[in-house]
């Protein structure tokens, strides 16, 4: 374990909330998207698809937040991060300003208090996403300094504004922005 990330109590016997929120995990060989089960000002217990393996450096991100820490224990799509620093818990689970998160958010409070979440699907606001990816696909795509990684990417948000147009008609026939 790096000596700068070492905390200088011991924070097992903090206080954890309870809560369920999306963050990303960097420290792998790209951004993993996790859910953040419980928080404490030392750590954090997180659920995902794969984790860093124990001991590597990360950094967790929520919206505008960020802490520095190591990967405590991983066990089947559940992982334990110690943080370098205490947090602010209040801070962490504030909703963000977001409007991704936010709707996240509203959805998970709705389905913990039984109440059927806001609309899923709003046909034309998915219509408008699809519009805005392929016109930021045909400016990248215009780039005379396209690399070929960034244009695999392209074929990827290409593919997804497909989808989103094709999700978009199934759920109301929408098919312009």
């Amino acid at each position: 374990m790096e000596a700068g990330l070492q905390p200088d109590t011991n924070h097992r016997g903090d206080i954890r909330s309870n809560v369920f929120l999306t963050a990303l995990l960097i420290g792998g060989k790209e951004p993993l998207p996790v859910r953040v089960r419980n928080l404490s000002p030392g750590g954090a217990f997180l659920d995902g698809d794969e984790f860093p393996p124990v001991g590597a450096s990360v950094r967790l991100v929520r919206g505008s937040l960020a802490v520095a820490g190591n990967v405590a224990w991983q066990s089947d799509g559940h992982a334990g991060l110690r943080f370098a620093k205490d947090i602010d818990v209040g801070a962490w689970v504030r909703r963000v300003g977001h409007p991704g998160q936010r709707r996240i958010d509203d959805t998970i409070d709705a389905l913990r208090h039984h109440q059927r979440p806001a609309a899923a699907v709003d046909a034309p606001s998915l219509v408008r996403v699809s519009a805005e990816l392929d016109g930021i696909c045909e400016r990248i795509s215009a780039s005379p300094s396209l690399t070929v990684e960034v244009g695999e990417e392209l074929v990827r948000l290409d593919a997804l504004a497909r989808a989103l147009q094709q999700i978009a008609s199934d759920a109301g026939g929408f098919t312009r922005p």
